[in-house]
């Protein structure tokens, strides 16, 4: 168990997730997401072929690839428990509670990716309205326009 209250273990959402050790409250700031930042993309996948990015301003990325990044196992999903919030002032990324989490519940967030990105990336979060695709909470319209749209037809 973390002195932050969270832990790495296997997800039914995909690979490891993080779960909450203890409970949080709506607001807490749950766990940094904590690397080296640069202009560019991290571009090498790590040992478990994943790159662990986080785009924290346009053109400024975050390689939370290192195994002391408590946050990187947080998954995506449609509906998320907590958001990833930049603090500027700390120059660090934040895992943020949007609600009460209870001991044991998964901690997720909404990964924002563009259409484009999402065309790549499976959701597997098991929501009743999951388009299945990674996206963007706003975009997610847009997406489920789209394939209504371009499924084959009788």
């Amino acid at each position: 168990m973390s002195e932050l209250g969270v832990a790495s273990r296997p997800s039914p959402i995909a690979g490891l997730g993080l779960f909450a050790t203890r409970a949080f409250v709506a607001g807490e700031r749950i766990a940094p997401y904590s690397g080296r930042t640069s202009a560019e993309p991290p571009s090498a996948a790590t040992s478990d072929g994943k790159v662990y990015a986080l785009e924290i301003t346009p053109g400024r990325w975050l390689d939370g690839s290192s195994e002391e990044n408590p946050s990187r196992h947080a998954n995506h999903a449609c509906h998320p428990n907590a958001e990833m919030v930049w603090d500027e002032g700390e120059a660090t990324a934040w895992l943020t509670a949007l609600k009460p989490i209870a001991p044991g519940d998964e901690i997720t967030f909404d990964y924002g990716f563009s259409l484009a990105e999402s065309l790549f990336h499976p959701c597997a979060c098991g929501a009743a309205d999951c388009v299945g695709r990674i996206i963007a909470t706003p975009l997610r319209p847009a997406l489920r326009r789209h394939l209504r749209f371009s499924r084959p037809r009788d």
